[in-house]
């Protein structure tokens, strides 16, 4: 039996950053299923982050990254993971902490599911 592997990328935009809190895909309700292989994540800017203390990519209740500090953010961002194998299905969302005065950005995850053929 072998194995067939399939890669996909989820993506949500956050919308406007005005505080700390959880910014999920909302409306268009992002999940990562169950046994998704998690190989990269990325952060990318449509309006700067500003003000704010940190963000960090999430699935559900699984920290996919550490924290970034918003001062290290550029325009694009390959995050280093710490979470790769998802064992439930899980909302994206972009948690932020402190106070920010602007931002918006587009959250990617690529990922693997793997099915026997």
């Amino acid at each position: 039996m072998s194995k067939l592997g399939k890669v996909y990328t989820a993506s949500f935009q956050t919308g406007d950053v005005t505080g700390a809190g959880d910014y999920p895909s909302g409306g268009s309700s992002v999940f990562l299923p169950e046994g998704a292989l998690v190989v990269k994540a990325y952060i990318s800017e449509q309006t700067a982050l500003a003000g704010g203390t940190n963000v960090k990519i999430v699935s559900g209740s699984t920290d996919l990254m550490s924290v970034l500090a918003t001062a290290s953010i550029a325009d694009f961002n390959d995050v280093t993971l710490t979470a790769n194998k998802m064992t439930a299905a899980g909302e994206l969302k972009l948690t932020t902490t402190g106070t920010y005065t602007a931002g918006a950005a587009t959250v990617h995850v690529v990922y693997l599911m793997e099915s026997a053929e």
